[in-house]
C-alpha cells in the first residue's frame, strides 16, 4: 500500500497541489486503514488472536502518522485549502485513534489521547506553516531552528504532564496495551522528526548539527520518566546530553539571533546554555529547583538591567587608582607623623568607647551579707 501510494503520488503529479488527486489517495488510504483497524480489533476482541491483531494495528500506525507524506503535498497548494485538508486528516486520525483506544481500554485514556493529538497536530500543520513562510518570503534557517525547538518542547510536555498531573492510572498497563501506548507515543514523534528533515530538503535549507540541541535537552528530561532513570549509566547519559547539545551548537550554530533588551543579544549558544542549566536543575537538583532557578533569574536580570561590563571595568579601575593613591600617601609619611597619627587615634578610640559605655544604664548590684544598700 505504501509503495502504491508513492507510485501514484509520483505518477498523478500531486506535487502541483491538485486537490482532487490528493483526496482520491486519501479516500483509498482511509478505507484501507479502516479495514486494518476493524480486522485487527476483531481478532483481538472476538477471537483472542493477540499476535495477528497487534500486527495489523502495527501496520496501520504508519498510515496514522502519514508515512505516505501526503500532508506535505497538501501543504504545497494554497495555504487555506492545505490547512483545511490537513485539519480534516487530523480529525480522521483522532477518530481512528479514539476508536482503537476505546476498543482496547474500554474507554479513551485522556492523557494519552491528548498528547497524541498534540503530536499529530504538529505533524499535520507543520507543512502548512512552512508554506505560509514561503509565501511571505524565503524560508530561513531560523524558522527551521524554531521547528526543532517545538520537537524538543513536545518531549518536555510529555514529562511535565506526568510530573504535574501525577502518574497515569493506565500507565501500569502491560502486554498489548503497553505496546500500543508506546507505539502511539514514539511513532508520531519519530514521524515529525522525519517530516521536518524532509522539509529541509524540500526548501533547500541546510541542516546543521546545532538543530539537534533541542532534542538532546528534551531527551535528557524524558529519560527521567523511564523505569531506568536511577541507573548509573542512564544518569551519565542524562548528564552528557545537555553538554553535547552545547558543543554541537558551538561547533555548528544555526543562523539565528534575537535582541533581548538593549544589552543582551540572544544567540543559539546562549539559549542552549540557559535551557541546559534548567535541564540540569530539573534532572539532578529538583528539590532545590526554586533556589537555583531564582538564582539564575537574578543573573539574567542583572545582565539585562544591572551595570554593563564597561561600567564594571570603569568602577574597578577607579577603585584601584584610589587604593594606589592611598597607599602612596601612607608611604610618604614620616615617623613623627605616624606617631602623631597613632596618639590621635588612641584618644579618638577612647572617646568613642567612653561614649558607648556612658550611654548604658547603670547596673545596681545586690548588697552582700552585712552590707547596706
Amino acid at each position: 500500500m505504501l509503495a502504491g501510494c508513492y507510485a501514484l503520488n509520483s505518477g498523478l503529479g500531486t506535487h502541483s497541489g491538485d486537490l482532487g488527486k490528493i483526496l482520491a489517495l486519501l479516500g483509498v488510504l482511509n478505507v484501507y486503514e479502516a479495514t486494518l483497524i476493524a480486522l485487527g480489533l476483531y481478532l483481538i476482541r472476538r477471537r483472542g488472536i493477540i499476535r495477528d491483531g497487534r500486527t495489523l494495528l502495527l501496520l496501520e500506525a504508519p498510515f496514522l502518522v502519514d508515512l505516505a507524506f501526503l500532508n506535505a503535498e497538501m501543504g504545497s497548494g494554497p495555504v487555506r485549502s492545505g490547512c483545511l485538508l490537513n485539519g480534516l486528516v487530523l480529525a480522521l486520525a483522532l477518530v481512528k485513534t479514539a476508536f482503537v483506544l476505546h476498543a482496547l481500554w474500554g474507554r479513551v485514556p485522556r492523557r494519552l489521547f491528548a498528547f497524541l493529538g498534540l503530536e499529530l497536530a504538529v505533524l499535520f500543520f507543520m507543512p502548512c506553516a512552512f508554506a505560509r513562510f514561503e509565501r511571505s518570503g524565503n524560508v530561513t534557517l531560523g524558522q527551521f531552528y524554531g521547528a526543532w525547538w517545538v520537537i524538543g518542547l513536545l518531549m518536555v510536555v510529555y514529562e511535565l504532564q506526568a510530573r504535574v498531573l501525577g502518574p497515569d492510572s493506565s500507565a501500569a498497563d502491560s502486554g498489548l496495551r503497553l505496546f500500543i501506548r508506546r507505539l502511539y507515543i514514539v511513532l508520531p514523534l519519530a514521524s515529525v522528526i522525519l517530516h521536518l528533515s524532509l522539509l529541509h530538503w524540500v526548501y533547500r535549507v541546510t541542516f546543521v548539527a546545532g538543530n539537534l540541541a533541542p532534542m538532546l535537552l528534551g531527551g535528557a528530561i524524558v529519560l527521567g520518566h523511564s523505569a531506568y532513570a536511577l541507573r548509573s549509566d542512564v544518569r551519565m547519559v542524562r548528564a552528557l546530553m545537555p553538554l553535547t547539545a552545547l558543543i554541537l551548537t558551538l561547533e555548528a550554530p544555526p543562523i539565528w539571533h534575537a535582541q533581548w533588551g538593549q544589552r543582551l543579544d540572544l544567540t543559539p549558544a546562549m539559549l542552549v546554555l540557559a535551557c541546559g542549566y534548567v535541564t540540569y536543575v530539573y534532572c539532578f537538583f529538583f528539590r532545590r529547583s526554586i533556589q537555583l532557578l531564582a538564582g539564575g533569574l537574578v543573573i539574567v536580570l542583572v545582565a539585562l538591567f544591572g551595570p554593563s561590563v564597561a561600567q564594571i571595568g570603569s568602577t574597578l579601575g577607579w577603585a584601584r587608582n584610589g587604593l594606589l593613591r592611598s597607599l602612596q600617601w601612607l608611604a610618604n609619611r614620616t615617623v613623627i607623623q605616624w606617631g602623631m597619627t597613632a596618639i590621635t587615634c588612641a584618644f579618638g578610640f577612647l572617646a568613642i568607647g567612653a561614649s558607648v559605655s556612658l550611654r548604658k544604664e547603670p547596673v545596681v548590684q545586690a548588697a552582700g551579707p552585712g552590707e547596706s544598700t
